[in-house]
């Protein structure tokens, strides 16, 4: 049995789909899988044991042509017995028809949809968790005839290796190393930038060297924020996102909007401070592991308003982003304070 498994992006959503093929893997190692994403997430994704196909959307596997090219290559090189759609969405839909036409069975993933509009309604929000999206995935698998038994509290970790990121990681000795990711790619989840340069300030008077992450465009941003200073670390473009996720396993904890680094971060096995503004975990995007009680975060019987949206990108209706421009500095030092005394 050979299943291919869709997942297109964005990076913390491939990310939260590595913990669910490892336990897939751990428990039907007899079934092959294959994933098909682009490039960059290779790293992440061989070291699992499992095929890999790239995507090229903005070259040759642009548009209907393109996706009909992907769909002949998939055919030509493995030849699926089932499909698994992690991403469900139109490349996804329409790739859907070609296997269908060809009889091969296709299991897509339920996004939650109309649970999450209640989430995040201007009035008379249904404010509840929802399942999160680690659970999502395993339950295309089990659609699938696949059940597999998932905990996203004890998930199971990758094991990668990256001698270069290994060794990046003992050249600080026995320095406290604290990574911090302050952008993410919505105003509702980004939070005022003066607050992140004063926590930096307090973490670096604790004595903590201050990891920053972040993307390539993020660097001259970062730049600013290390102003210079040999106690701050600019990580993006020095590995590759197995190697920063192998680097982070020697930090303390990571303090992270509600972005990609969040998820990453999960993958070492660290702590993690996550900060939420217009977002909030009960959408199911909540960092996996026993991170739940290092959320800083204005809550929703002080702020009504909140969440306001799935994944920060609406504009706020208050006009002031309260949500985050309210979040105190001492909040999020507290909750990594609690991180960094977590054994």
């Amino acid at each position: 049995m050979h299943l291919l498994i869709l997942r297109f992006s964005a990076i913390g959503d491939v990310a939260l789909t590595i913990p669910v093929l490892l336990q897939f893997r751990k428990q039907y190692p007899e079934v092959q899988l294959t994933m098909v994403t682009p490039k960059m997430y290779r790293p992440l994704i061989e070291p699992l044991g499992i095929g890999f196909i790239e995507t090229h959307f903005k070259k040759k596997h642009k548009g209907i042509p393109g996706l009909t090219r992907l769909y002949r290559k998939i055919r030509k090189e493995v030849k699926p017995d089932m499909v698994i759609d992690l991403h469900s969405v139109l490349r996804t839909h329409i790739l859907q028809t070609f296997f269908r036409l060809r009889g091969t069975p296709f299991f897509q993933l339920d996004k939650g949809r109309d649970e999450k509009t209640l989430l995040t309604l201007k009035k008379n929000k249904v404010l509840k968790q929802l399942a999160h999206t680690t659970q999502r995935y395993a339950q295309v698998f089990a659609d699938a005839g696949y059940p597999i038994t998932f905990n996203p509290i004890k998930p199971l970790l990758p094991e990668y290796t990256n001698q270069e990121a290994e060794a990046f990681a003992a050249s600080f000795g026995d320095k406290d190393l604290v990574g911090f990711a302050p952008f993410a790619g919505f105003p509702g989840k980004t939070w005022p930038i003066h607050k992140v340069s004063k926590l930096i300030d307090t973490l670096l008077y604790q004595k903590i060297t201050v990891v920053l992450f972040g993307g390539i465009s993020d660097i001259p941003k970062l730049e600013e924020l290390k102003a210079g200073n040999e106690e701050i670390v600019i990580m993006p473009g020095k590995f590759n996102f197995a190697g920063e996720v192998v680097f982070m396993q020697k930090m303390k904890a990571m303090i992270s909007m509600d972005s990609s680094n969040m998820h990453l971060a999960t993958l070492a096995g660290i702590p993690v401070v996550s900060v939420w503004g217009a977002t909030h975990s009960f959408a199911g995007f909540g960092p996996l592991g026993k991170n739940y009680h290092l959320q800083a975060e204005i809550p929703t019987d002080k702020l009504d308003c909140r969440p306001c949206s799935v994944f920060g990108n609406k504009p706020c209706w208050r006009k002031d982003y309260a949500c985050l421009n309210q979040l105190s500095g001492e909040t999020v030092f507290q909750k990594v304070q609690l991180a960094l005394r977590v054994e």
